[in-house]
C-alpha cells in the first residue's frame, strides 16, 4: 500500500478535501448528539424532579397525619404526565407510605415490602444521614427527594419515569442529523471534483519543471504561468527563485553565524519572558484563591449571623423564664435541678451562637487591653481544660512564656475561646497520646508581609499552639477554617464550628494565622497578634450583691418586635418590682411617649419590619431629651448600638439574658434604686 505522500497530487488533494470536510462535519454531529442528549436528560431531571418535589410538598400533611389515602390521592394527579411509572411517598425509615403506578407499568414496581430495598443500594446516604438524588438506568429514571417539616425530613418522594420517549427524540435527531450529514458530503464531493482541475494542472506543471532543474540544474527553464490565483503567484516565486538561488545561497552561509547568535539571544529574552509571566500567573492566581476564600467565608458569616439572631431570640424563653420559675419555688423542691438542667442547656446553646456570631465577624465586642501571658496561664488552670485533659489522660501539656512580653488590645473571651478550640483540636489529633506545646514569643515586623495577607509593620505577640500528632494534609490546609469542615466524628467531638471561630477571632484582632506541619509529625499554628503600648485598665472589684436589685414602682416600657420576648422582659420586670408597659415596634413605641412618660425605656436593636431600636431611640429623644433607656439584641455588638449610647443609652445586653443581667442593667440605669 502506498504512503500518502507518495500519492499523486490531485488524489492528495480529493483525500485532503475529503478529509478537512469530513472531520469538522462529524466534529460538529458529535457535538450536536452529546449536547441534546445532554440537554434531553436534563431537561427530563429537573421535570421529574419537580415533580417529585411537588408531590412532597403536597404530601407534607398526608405524612404528618398518617393519611396514606390522601397521599395516593395526590400521587394519582401524576397519571397526567404519561412517562411516569411509579410514584411513591417513603417514610424516613424508607418504609413506603403510599404509591402511584401507571398501569401499563404494573409489573415494574417490587413487592410493596421490599420497595425500598431495590432502590436503597442506588441512592446512597449523604453526611447528613438523607437519601437523596437521581439514577438513570438502561430503561428509567428514579428521583428521590426529602420531604422537609420545620427542619426535619419526615419522609422522602420517589418518582420512576420511563426514559422510552427520551430514546425516541434522541433516535428521530440522530436520523435527521444523519441526512444533513450525507447532503452535506454530496454537495462538497461536487464542488470538489470541478475545483480540482482549475488547482491541479499548474501544479502539476510545476512539479515536472522542479524534477527538471533537479536533475539538470538548469536554472534557466520557467514555469509558464497560466493563471492570476496564489498558484500562478507561486510560479512567480518560483521562477524568481530559480534566478536568486546561487546568490542568495552564498548570501545564507555569510549570515547563518549571526542567525545563530541573534535566535540564541532572542530565546533567552523570551524565557525570561515567559518565567516572568508564569510568576504573574501563579500570583494571579493565588490572589484569586484568597479573594474566593474571603468572599465565601463573608457570605457564611453573613448567614451565621442572621441565624444567631434568630436562635438567640427563642433561647430566650430557655433561658430566662427558668429564673422565674426558680424565684417562686421551695428550695428543697424536686423541680429545681430539672429547671436548672433546661436553663443550663440554654447557656450552652447561646454559647454555640456566640460562636457563630464570632464567625460572623462582626466586630470585637468587648475590646480591652489584658496580658495574653496571664489569659493563657488562667486557662490551662480552668476547668475547662483540666476537663480536657481528663478526657485525654495520656497527653501532657508544655508551655514557654518569653520574659517581658508586651501587652494587647482585644476581647478576652474571644481569645480564650480560641486557644481552647486549638487545643482541644490538638488533643483529638493524638488519640494515643503525645505531647502540646503552647509558646507566647514577642516579634517585631519590619515591613509589611504581603505573604501574610499584607500583615503591617508592627509588635505582634505570636501565640503557638503545636502537637505530635497526625499532622494536616495538604488537600486539607486551604479549608480547615471553613465552617462545619471538619475530619472529626459529628455530635462526638464538636460543632465543626471551632477552627472557623479561630479564623473569625485573629481577623476581628486584625491578626494572622500561619499553619504548617512539623517535621517528625504534628502540626503548628501560629496566631500573630498586634501587641499595645497602652497601659492594663485597673483590677476591677470582685465585690458583688448578694440579692438582685429590685425596683420601687418605676415605669418600665419594654419596645420589642417579638412577642415572646416582651413577655419574657415583662414577667421578669415585673416580679423585681417595676411598673411594665410593652410595645411591639418602635412605632407604637413613638405613639404611646406622645402621652405617657416612662423611667427606662428597654429597646430592642432589630426590629423588622418598620424602625429599629437606633431610630427609635433618635426619635424618642426629639419627644423626651432626657429618656433614659438600655438597648438589647440577639446580634452581637455593632456600630448602631455604639451610635445609641454615644446619644445617651445606657447599657447593652446581648439576648438570651438572665434576671441577674437585666436587673444589673436596669437598677445601674436607673440609679442604683
Amino acid at each position: 500500500m502506498r504512503n500518502f505522500s507518495d500519492l499523486p497530487f490531485r488524489t492528495k488533494l480529493s483525500v485532503i478535501v475529503l478529509i478537512t470536510s469530513t472531520v469538522p462535519v462529524l466534529v460538529l454531529a458529535a457535538f450536536l448528539l452529546t449536547d441534546k442528549i445532554i440537554s434531553f436528560r436534563r431537561n427530563m431531571l429537573e421535570n421529574i424532579s419537580t415533580l417529585a418535589d411537588v408531590a412532597g410538598i403536597n404530601s407534607t400533611a398526608a405524612l404528618s397525619f398518617d393519611d396514606p389515602d390522601t397521599a395516593r390521592e395526590i400521587l394519582t394527579a401524576l397519571k397526567a404526565a404519561r412517562d411516569i411509572v411509579v410514584a411513591a411517598i417513603l417514610l424516613p425509615d424508607g418504609t413506603l407510605f403510599s404509591v402511584y403506578r401507571n398501569d401499563q407499568w404494573a409489573n415494574q414496581i417490587p413487592d410493596e415490602a421490599a420497595f425500598f430495598n431495590e432502590i436503597k443500594p442506588h441512592f446512597p446516604q449523604t453526611p447528613e444521614g438523607r437519601w437523596q438524588g437521581h439514577r438513570f438506568s438502561a430503561q428509567f429514571l428514579d428521583v428521590i427527594s426529602p420531604i422537609y417539616l420545620n427542619g426535619k425530613i419526615i419522609g422522602y418522594g420517589f418518582v420512576r419515569a420511563d426514559l422510552g420517549p427520551l430514546k425516541d427524540r434522541i433516535l428521530w435527531f440522530m436520523l435527521l442529523l444523519l441526512g444533513l450529514i450525507v447532503l452535506l458530503f454530496i454537495s462538497i464531493q461536487i464542488i470538489s471534483q470541478r475545483l480540482h482541475k482549475t488547482i491541479a494542472d499548474p501544479v502539476t506543471d510545476l512539479t515536472r519543471t522542479m524534477e527538471r532543474v533537479s536533475e539538470d540544474q538548469d536554472y534557466a527553464l520557467r514555469v509558464q504561468k497560466t493563471t492570476g490565483d496564489e498558484i500562478g503567484t507561486l510560479i512567480l516565486g518560483f521562477n524568481d527563485m530559480l534566478a536568486q538561488i546561487q546568490k542568495r545561497e552564498e548570501e545564507l552561509a555569510m549570515h547563518r553565524d549571526r542567525l545563530e547568535e541573534a535566535v540564541s539571544e532572542r530565546t533567552e529574552e523570551l524565557e525570561a519572558s515567559h518565567s516572568r509571566l508564569k510568576h504573574e500567573m501563579e500570583e494571579r492566581i493565588r490572589i484569586q484563591e484568597k479573594l474566593t476564600r474571603a468572599q465565601q467565608m463573608e457570605a457564611i458569616g453573613t448567614l451565621a449571623a442572621g441565624v444567631a439572631h434568630d436562635l438567640n431570640n427563642i433561647l430566650s424563653g430557655i433561658v430566662s423564664y427558668p429564673d422565674l420559675l426558680l424565684m417562686n419555688l421551695p428550695k428543697d423542691s424536686p423541680m429545681r435541678k430539672p429547671i436548672e438542667t433546661i436553663q443550663s442547656s440554654g447557656m450552652k446553646a447561646a454559647a454555640i451562637i456566640q460562636d457563630l456570631l464570632t464567625l460572623a465577624r462582626r466586630g470585637v465586642r468587648t475590646a480591652e487591653v489584658l496580658d495574653l501571658q496571664n489569659l493563657v496561664a488562667s486557662y490551662l488552670q480552668g476547668p475547662v481544660h483540666q476537663k480536657l485533659l481528663s478526657f485525654h489522660p495520656k497527653i501532657s501539656v508544655e508551655t514557654f512564656f518569653e520574659s517581658r512580653l508586651p501587652l494587647m488590645e482585644g476581647a478576652p473571651v474571644q481569645l480564650e475561646k480560641a486557644l481552647m478550640n486549638l487545643v482541644s483540636n490538638a488533643a483529638e489529633s493524638m488519640p494515643e497520646g503525645g505531647a502540646i506545646a503552647i509558646r507566647l514569643t514577642h516579634r517585631y515586623i519590619d515591613r509589611a508581609i504581603p505573604e501574610y495577607e499584607n500583615l503591617k509593620e508592627g509588635d505582634y505577640l505570636v501565640l503557638t499552639v503545636a502537637d505530635t500528632g497526625i499532622g494536616i494534609d495538604d488537600a486539607d490546609k486551604d479549608r480547615i477554617f471553613e465552617p462545619f469542615y471538619t475530619k472529626k466524628k459529628m455530635g462526638r467531638s464538636g460543632t465543626g464550628l471551632g477552627m472557623a471561630v479561630v479564623w473569625g477571632t485573629v481577623k476581628d484582632h486584625s491578626g494572622y494565622i500561619e499553619v504548617q506541619n512539623r517535621e517528625g509529625g504534628g502540626a503548628e499554628f501560629h496566631l500573630y497578634l498586634p501587641a499595645t503600648r497602652k497601659a492594663p485598665p485597673p483590677i476591677p472589684s470582685s465585690n458583688r450583691p448578694t440579692s438582685l436589685p429590685r425596683g420601687h414602682g418605676e415605669s418600665i416600657l419594654v419596645i420589642d418586635d417579638v412577642r415572646e420576648q416582651r413577655e419574657i422582659a415583662s414577667e421578669i420586670l415585673t416580679s423585681l418590682g417595676y411598673r411594665v408597659e410593652t410595645a411591639a415596634s418602635g412605632e407604637a413605641a413613638l405613639e404611646y411617649l406622645k402621652i405617657h412618660r416612662v423611667d427606662l425605656a428597654v429597646i430592642d436593636m432589630i426590629m423588622d419590619p418598620g424602625i429599629d431600636g437606633l431610630e427609635t431611640y433618635r426619635r424618642i429623644l426629639r419627644i423626651h431629651p432626657e429618656q433614659r433607656a438600655i438597648l438589647a439584641s440577639g446580634f452581637s455588638e455593632t456600630e448602631r448600638v455604639k451610635k445609641a449610647q454615644q446619644m445617651g443609652a445606657g447599657a447593652y445586653i446581648r439576648k438570651p439574658y438572665t434576671m441577674e443581667k437585666i436587673a444589673e442593667a436596669v437598677s445601674t440605669e436607673l440609679g442604683g434604686n
